[in-house]
């Protein structure tokens, strides 16, 4: 996994140990900085990290400062980042399994190295759930509109196709392939699957089991497993990819 990295200087004895950890367990590491102990303004070294894995250049992001909080602020900045502030191995563990956080702040000077060791191990090892939070990690992002986005019917600006993606459209479904998800639909109605991007090679496209599919997929989908599933598989054949079933 290509792991970006961002902090200030309260951060930066941390992010160095972090970045030994990384590359020691096969992790490859952009350094954004701050290449010191000097004092520096954070957002000039957390949104370019943060930049990075929302334009796709890295896969997942770890941010640093004193506390984090101002961190994760400047990170969340960024449109397509879910940045979490983690303090404990549970709050790393919900952030992943239920969050998808692609990037991750610290508080070198709130938890101790072998706390924040435990919890970029348990963040990087941890999938995303899926299922019901899909739906909320989709609000997530959404982008907010302003009144001047508002249409004849109050609805706000559709939400802008994600970067690095490609959309099929053809015999009356749509297939979306983009970074984090797979978004399928038939016209108004539409399903998703997650993409886990660099926890294992090749990349992994979960798929609902059988009987979870028809238990968890909305009416018109169910029953119709290999049929959608044959409609999306010839669109991920750029990626070197797996579909697994969970």
């Amino acid at each position: 996994m290509k792991i970006a990295l961002g902090t200030d200087h309260a951060g930066y004895p941390y992010k160095e140990r972090i970045k030994r950890f990384l590359l020691e367990n096969g992790h490859q590491v952009e350094d954004f900085g701050t290449h010191s102990e000097e004092p520096v303004d954070y957002p000039v070294f957390v949104r370019p990290a943060a930049g990075s894995v929302a334009g796709g250049g890295c896969e997942r992001g770890i941010v640093l400062g004193g506390s984090g909080n101002g961190e994760a602020m400047a990170a969340n900045r960024v449109p397509g980042v879910r940045c979490a502030l983690c303090w404990n191995r549970e709050t790393a563990l919900l952030a992943r399994r239920h969050n998808d956080a692609n990037v991750l702040s610290l508080g070198a000077r709130v938890i101790p190295w072998e706390q924040a060791e435990e919890i970029v191990r348990v963040w990087l090892e941890t999938p995303f759930d899926g299922g019901r939070h899909l739906r909320r990690i989709r609000q997530i992002d959404e982008p907010v509109p302003s009144p001047g986005d508002a249409g004849e019917e109050g609805q706000g600006a559709r939400r802008p196709e994600p970067r690095d993606s490609t959309e099929a459209r053809e015999g009356g479904y749509d297939v979306l392939v983009s970074f984090g998800y797979i978004l399928y639909s038939e016209g108004k109605r539409s399903i998703e699957l997650t993409v886990e991007p660099g926890l294992k090679h090749p990349t992994i496209i979960r798929v609902p089991t059988v009987s979870r599919w028809d238990e968890e997929m909305p009416e018109w989908a169910r029953g119709r497993r290999e049929e959608i599933l044959s409609r999306i598989r010839p669109k991920c054949a750029h990626l070197d990819c797996k579909f697994e079933d969970f």
